[in-house]
């Protein structure tokens, strides 16, 4: 006999559905923005999960993309975007992609 009473713990999880199964695997391999720019309509529920499965769920994920709020204002060299623009600078990088942008920037001007 099982000592495992009915709680929430105990019942099966109902399987992901097809549209969770496939934004993840989209938000893993294909920036939004590429997204946005190959389809003209894209439905509302699939951008959600697309997004919801585009911000990183790892701890130390989170804290690599907040790096820079992180750093202590005398020494900017040792953080990881200081680091990935001296590798962008000596021609280390290729097909940089911006993934968001400051809300408070001012709007290019074209």
């Amino acid at each position: 006999m099982s000592t495992c009473a009915p709680r929430a713990c105990c019942r099966p999880r109902a399987p992901a559905t097809l549209l969770d199964i496939t934004a993840k695997i989209v938000a893993a391999s294909i920036p939004f923005q590429r997204i946005e720019e190959r389809y003209e309509r894209i439905p509302e529920p699939v951008q959600r999960r697309v997004v919801y499965w585009s911000f990183p769920r790892d701890e130390r994920d989170i804290c690599m993309y907040s790096s820079l709020a992180r750093a202590p204002p005398d020494d900017h060299r040792n953080i990881a975007f200081c680091r990935g623009l001296k590798l962008l600078e000596a021609g280390c990088v290729e097909n940089v992609l911006q993934v968001g942008e400051c809300q408070t920037a001012p709007a290019p001007v074209y």
